[in-house]
């Protein structure tokens, strides 16, 4: 869809929306963990290259980490932060190489720039080491809808929805596109979400991620502002989608 569709759409829908009390909300906003793998750390700045999307298995590791798939071959040399089957870039407790350095929360779209540099975000380079996140919320759905993901990349990102993969961006590369297994239905009720984020070589960094759906509710650790009606929020939300493809295209 054009940018120009985009923007007419979402006016229409706004329209539309004057006169709509549906009574459902949609509080957009995630809690994200922030780390920084050090340069010393086996893997970072040495694995290459390209974009993959077999790198980690489908469901996520005992202690709630993406598995390195055995079937990936994406890495020169071959990775080595693995504990338990499970890649390390978020964990502390299991690579020295990992510190934590902060926590926030951050609203939807999440739309991290090319310099997305430890720490938090906030440094000039990343040639010391580079920034992991976790970002986590819970999903609301008040009834069965269609809901679908967006994501995009340098490096890896994965999505998971209740401990299942629904976006995966693997490899070492500039910024990318992901895939995600969408649209499809989400039952009604409470939904957990976790987006993982790693920057594993020192040239550029980036994230993008979005959720598009109407009637739900998306919250991190601090909450949102709830706004009463769908239909605006998706007028919105597609307004936003428009102005997040035109950027990533940009890079």
């Amino acid at each position: 869809m054009t940018q120009k569709n985009l923007v007419r759409a979402a006016a229409v829908l706004t329209c539309l929306a004057a006169g709509f009390t549906g009574g459902l909300v949609h509080a957009s906003t995630l809690s994200v963990t922030y780390y920084e793998v050090s340069s010393t750390d086996p893997s970072y700045g040495t694995l290459c290259c390209g974009t993959y999307d077999n790198e980690v298995l489908s469901t996520l590791g005992p202690n709630g980490l993406p598995q390195l798939n055995p079937a990936y071959s994406g890495a020169m040399p071959s990775v080595q932060d693995v504990y338990n089957g499970q890649l390390t870039w978020w964990s502390p407790s299991l690579n020295s190489h990992v510190t934590e350095t902060g926590t926030a929360t951050v609203t939807l779209p999440v739309d991290e720039p090319s310099d997305f540099y430890p720490p938090n975000g906030t440094g000039t380079n990343d040639y010391s080491g580079g920034l992991t996140a976790v970002y986590t919320g819970t999903i609301e759905v008040p009834t069965t809808e269609q809901i679908s993901f967006s994501i995009g990349a340098d490096d890896s990102a994965f999505a998971y929805l209740d401990g299942q993969i629904v976006c995966d961006l693997g490899g070492v590369h500039g910024f990318t596109d992901g895939t995600c297994v969408s649209p499809f239905d989400i039952t009604a009720g409470s939904h957990s979400l976790e987006l993982f984020y790693d920057d594993m070589d020192p040239s550029q960094a980036g994230l993008y991620f979005s959720i598009t759906t109407a009637g739900v509710t998306s919250t991190g650790g601090g909450g949102g502002v709830p706004e009463p009606d769908t239909l605006a929020l998706l007028g919105a939300g597609l307004l936003a989608l428009g102005f997040g493809v035109q950027r990533r295209r940009a890079r």
